[in-house]
């Protein structure tokens, strides 16, 4: 057990798939490692403010810049949390995101619950490139069924099959993209040539 919350940094990477607690964003797409942070779920600071969490393991999340920023120190208060307004808990799971949250075609949220409505408007999920991202993921998605469908024909020709392949592989690639290890700021070791 660390003393200092930033030392579990690669364990919530790992713990949370590189992906943002709360928009479900991969860190590739946030521009790699830096693109990420840690979030104290419950609040350290303000209001209603939790210190002696400040390096509970439990209380910690891997958490995009973006919905870090929003969120900030805002916790519901006891009146708001008892007619349900309160952030998803994504490592709870009553909390799973799709109990609150429907994804539609268009990539755009629709509220299944207050504690959906709370963290979709807290959090700004409907903003534009999220709405985006997640129309894109989604078409991936079908894509990829598609493809597995097709291919699982005994009597398709060699060479479609190999492009249905490749297109398959690229198409995984997005929905499940690399991990770089690559913390903010850093500056490459001596003679290390910089990733283009």
């Amino acid at each position: 057990m660390y003393s200092d919350y930033t030392q579990y940094r690669s364990l919530l990477r790992t713990d949370f798939q590189y992906r943002c607690a709360y928009c479900l964003r991969h860190e590739f797409f946030l521009g790699g490692e830096a693109g990420c942070c840690i979030d104290h779920h419950r609040p350290i600071r303000g209001a209603y403010a939790h210190p002696e969490l400040i390096a509970n393991y439990s209380n910690l999340y891997w958490c995009c810049r973006e919905c870090n920023e929003y969120k900030g120190d805002t916790w519901p208060s006891v009146e708001k949390i008892e007619r349900g307004f309160r952030f998803i808990d994504p490592c709870r799971p009553k909390d799973d995101h799709d109990l609150h949250l429907r994804i539609l075609p268009d990539g755009t949220l629709e509220p299944l619950t207050s504690a959906g409505r709370y963290t979709s408007d807290t959090l700004r999920l409907w903003r534009k490139q999220l709405a985006h991202y997640r129309a894109e993921m989604a078409r991936c998605q079908r894509e990829v069924q598609e493809i597995q469908a097709l291919l699982s024909q005994k009597r398709l020709p060699p060479e479609e099959r190999r492009l249905l392949e490749t297109l398959l592989l690229e198409l995984l690639k997005w929905l499940e993209p690399p991990v770089f290890h690559r913390p903010r700021g850093f500056q490459g070791f001596k003679g290390e040539k910089p990733e283009e």
